[in-house]
């Protein structure tokens, strides 16, 4: 029974690590971008488009 147990904390860890992995993963980074997009803007200015 506790290895049954020990396995459920495991899984259980495991989901909450992903789950801590995808949002440092997506929201931290598009938090840098956020920040980063006036300069971005400045430095690459959209190109008009050719006819």
């Amino acid at each position: 029974m506790a290895l049954l147990f020990d396995a459920y904390i495991t899984l259980v860890s495991l989901v909450f690590l992903g789950i801590l992995g995808i949002i440092s993963g997506v929201a931290v980074p598009a938090l840098f971008m956020a920040a980063a997009a006036p300069w971005l803007d400045w430095l690459l200015p959209i190109r008009p488009k050719r006819r």
